[in-house]
């Protein structure tokens, strides 16, 4: 199967990979997307299907309510036993598992550890029954940083038993941020490979050891060296059962978030080199046999909610009913886009493309529907009480326990006669621009072009609301469908 880099463009961040069978499995990080870690399927590496997520929400009340930069970060997924596991981290809350005998069927969560601070945690499921984890340590939350430790684990994986050894340590080698590591064994030798550098400018290393526990020999196997692939950053590796291995990881895009790129791996001198000599790949052929999956973003909602959309918090049942097709979205309060936990959104599967939606709002005072680009400074058209209205939004961030702070202040504005409007988002190049119109009538430009921004670590995302900003509850806005058109 030929591909080119990205091979999604997705913000699929911190993706992890296995092979079962013909199968392969990845899962990304979804932070205050919820449903949580979504588990994708292929059987080329390139064509990929979203199957569902692990994380159907998440068991703190917090997550209830928008919770930028927190919730999942950095997930690993494996197979062992008959079962599958997806272990993540939540930074303040410490760290789970998910297993499952079907990955596109129901999750069961396990809380495994209480702790703060940990990150980017992998499991080792050893030859002789043994059960590892290795993890990372976030700065913000504990003050330590570019290190990682071991721990032992119940030979089920849902124990920790110790309290853990430092096994690297990024300042004994000149490496900053060390973290995002995973492990595997591979004959008779374990393996962590890991990056360092940070997000956009970082680079990939392998570990190499005789005993789990080190000590571990260093050695940088992918940089972005003359290439336009900045980072490149955290990933897996994995066999594709016909000789050949791969490496699976992200590229940072700024507000189109964090791209999917596939490197082919070389062991021959006894060390994994990845892409082309070290450097990343602009494409290749995998060897296998063409897969029809596909990642969709338009949706008729004929089968209720498509995969692709999330909250932005915990789903609650009191923000939607599935009219089948079409979808109803209740007006509850909420004083801005950014701390609605109802805003309903997706990744964007595409540098350029046209969302549009039509919207038939039943509401009272204050209540407000419509699209828009999520991040940190956002922006979204909406009609609300006799006009169509284009908003822009600014969070800044305070700590991990308050909200934001967010002001929110009207760019344009028209008059607007009835109940149903259509609207247009268009995003071109890291900018996006709004349009409206009546039914059968033609479309008009509201406001200008914006850039687009990143959110709390992910890409800006696309997505339509329903809310009242008085503080009332009630009313309601019918969504037939929403449309993406690839430009």
């Amino acid at each position: 199967m030929k591909y080119t880099n990205p091979i999604l463009y997705g913000d699929f961040s911190d993706p992890d990979v296995i092979r079962v069978g013909v199968d392969f499995y990845m899962v990304s990080s979804s932070f205050t997307y919820l449903p949580g870690l979504p588990v994708l399927h292929s059987r080329d590496l390139v064509h990929w299907e979203l199957l569902g997520y692990a994380a159907a929400r998440l068991p703190f009340e917090r997550y209830d309510r928008p919770c930028h930069r927190c919730g999942t970060w950095a997930p690993s997924i494996r197979h062992h036993n008959g079962l599958f596991y997806v272990y993540v981290c939540l930074p303040d809350e410490g760290l789970f598992a998910f297993t499952a005998q079907d990955p596109a069927g129901e999750w069961e969560c396990h809380h495994v550890h209480d702790v703060c601070g940990w990150i980017d945690p992998c499991p080792l499921f050893d030859d002789d029954g043994r059960a590892y984890l290795v993890h990372g340590f976030a700065a913000s939350r504990c003050g330590i940083n570019n290190i990682l430790y071991l721990h032992e684990m119940s030979p089920d994986g849902l124990k920790i038993l110790d309290k853990g050894r430092l096994i690297y340590s990024g300042a004994e080698h000149g490496d900053v941020t060390v973290e995002g590591p995973k492990i595997y064994k591979r004959q008779g030798q374990y393996w962590i490979l890991c990056p360092a550098g940070g997000v956009t400018e970082g680079y990939q290393l392998a570990l190499r050891a005789d005993g789990v526990g080190g000590p571990y020999a260093r050695r940088v196997c992918l940089a972005q060296g003359s290439t336009d692939v900045n980072g490149p950053h955290q990933g897996g590796w994995v066999d594709d059962g016909r000789g050949g291995d791969w490496f699976i990881h992200f590229q940072d895009k700024g507000p189109y978030g964090r791209v999917t790129h596939l490197q082919r791996v070389d062991w021959s001198d006894g060390w994994p080199l990845m892409g082309n000599g070290g450097e990343p790949e602009t494409g290749g052929d995998t060897g296998l046999e063409p897969f029809e999956g596909k990642l969709r973003m338009s949706d008729d909602f004929r089968t209720g909610l498509g995969l692709q959309w999330q909250w932005q918090a915990n789903p609650n049942r009191a923000w939607y009913t599935e009219t089948r097709p079409g979808v109803r979205l209740y007006a509850q309060p909420s004083d801005d886009l950014f701390h609605a936990g109802q805003f309903l959104s997706q990744n964007m599967l595409a540098y350029r493309f046209d969302m549009e939606a039509r919207f038939e709002l039943h509401g009272q005072s204050g209540d407000v529907c419509g699209m828009g680009m999520m991040g940190y400074t956002y922006h979204y058209i909406a009609l609300r009480d006799g006009r169509v209205a284009l908003v822009e939004g600014q969070a800044q961030p305070v700590n991990r326990w308050h909200p934001e702070k967010v002001t929110e202040r009207t760019l344009a504005a028209i008059p607007w006669e009835g109940r149903q409007v259509i609207f247009r988002m268009r995003a071109v190049d890291g900018m996006v621009c709004f349009f409206c119109r009546y039914p059968s009538r033609e479309w008009m430009a509201v406001g200008e072009k914006y850039p687009m921004t990143c959110g709390g670590w992910t890409g800006a995302r696309p997505g339509i609301f329903c809310m009242n900003q008085e503080g009332h509850s009630g009313g309601w806005a019918d969504v037939p469908h929403v449309y993406v058109y690839p430009r």
